[in-house]
């Protein structure tokens, strides 16, 4: 359950204080045999009435916790996406028995094959004679190696490169910092809707880029990207980030290299595309690994933390 604020005849009003006296409590408490929520208001709602709640934090705790909540038998654990942040949530207060930390999940539909609209997007992208497509998708920042990208792009003039996301002022200041570097193999496709076509044009690649730079942001990277593109069982190459290196054991199709140099990354394309040429079916090794990574796996492994 997400709570935020929302604006309602030109006054902002506090919806989470809303929904906590009213809908909560009259609607879904009494049916709910356990909540799940980011809101710490949710939170302390539930404990009143004695429902027992998980509470998921995304981001550091920087404000003492009420130990009356905290302690509270009705909390039945606290979440996190790392373990810095587990460590922000005990600063505050939180019992260390009471927190956890795992990745987040990602959407079962990512496994979904769907052939037929992969090859409607190899024919739409695919051009200029070039046979390989190197697919990138997230948000358009630096820090996520966009930048470096368009390099490697210039690197490999004969492979098309497409990238997905981002607003249409980054997408429209990427388009001209290519044409700046006279880079031409490289699209930039915006957000793809519906969630069907982003799957389809994951499956659609040769390679799946992951770039993403090294600093301090590498270290708060969730994962969940990683899942998708494991599930699509395309190929991938992949920058050495630590919230990723946990993954470079595992037994799927997919290149490493080291962060920040577009010639070291543009060579792993070129090994990948030797030693990984793409399946339509995609690789087997990827989409049973990424199984383990849903968001029902990740449901699974809460319940059997709380044991109701």
């Amino acid at each position: 359950l997400f709570l935020g604020l929302q604006k309602n005849e030109s006054k902002w009003i506090n919806s989470s204080a809303l929904v906590d006296k009213y809908y909560l409590r009259y609607h879904i408490l009494p049916r709910a045999k356990v909540i799940h929520t980011r809101n710490w208001n949710c939170v302390k709602t539930s404990v009143k009435y004695q429902v027992p709640v998980i509470y998921e934090r995304h981001y550091f705790q920087d404000t003492p916790l009420e130990p009356e909540i905290t302690e509270s038998p009705y909390l039945k654990i606290a979440i996190t996406q790392s373990p810095m942040i587990q460590n922000s949530l005990i600063d505050a207060g939180m019992p260390a028995s009471k927190t956890v930390w795992m990745h987040n999940g990602f959407s079962p539909s990512f496994l979904e094959r769907q052939p037929e609209e992969a090859q409607a997007w190899r024919e739409e992208l695919l051009k200029d004679g070039r046979e390989y497509l190197v697919v990138y998708s997230g948000a358009l920042y630096k820090f996520k190696g966009v930048d470096l990208l368009i390099d490697v792009a210039k690197e490999l003039p004969n492979i098309q490169f497409a990238l997905t996301g981002g607003t249409e002022e980054q997408v429209q200041a990427y388009r001209q910092l290519a044409k700046d570097k006279q880079v031409e193999n490289i699209n930039f496709l915006g957000w793809i809707l519906p969630r069907s076509r982003l799957i389809s044009i994951l499956q659609s690649a040769d390679i799946l880029a992951h770039p993403h730079c090294s600093g301090k942001s590498a270290d708060f990277t969730n994962p969940v990207k990683f899942f998708q593109y494991i599930g699509s069982g395309t190929p991938m190459v992949i920058t050495e980030i630590s919230p990723l290196m946990p993954f470079k054991s595992a037994s799927i199709a997919a290149t490493w290299c080291e962060t920040d140099k577009a010639e070291v990354f543009a060579n792993a394309i070129l090994q990948t595309l030797e030693k990984y040429p793409r399946k339509e079916e995609g690789y087997l090794e990827n989409i049973t690994y990424a199984n383990e990574f849903t968001w029902e796996k990740r449901t699974e492994k809460i319940m059997n933390f709380i044991k109701l």
